[in-house]
């Protein structure tokens, strides 16, 4: 990850272990901090660190079949 926190879907995907279309998804969805996600005209930055501070995809995926 660089320096800066924000970082592109396919970094913020690759970095949380998901696929970018699953990133867009959740972002879509609302299921990220409002303060999480960045748009700049048509593309989407994505601070990992509040996303990781607000726990918001961990566990994602995990115990809906149970």
């Amino acid at each position: 990850m660089s320096e800066s926190p924000w970082c592109s879907i396919s970094e913020a995907a690759k970095y949380f272990q998901l696929t970018p279309k699953t990133l867009y998804s959740l972002i879509g969805r609302g299921r990220l901090p409002e303060a999480a996600v960045l748009r700049l005209g048509r593309q989407i930055r994505i601070d990992i660190r509040a996303v990781e501070a607000s726990a918001a995809i961990s566990g994602h995926g995990k115990g809906r079949r149970g």
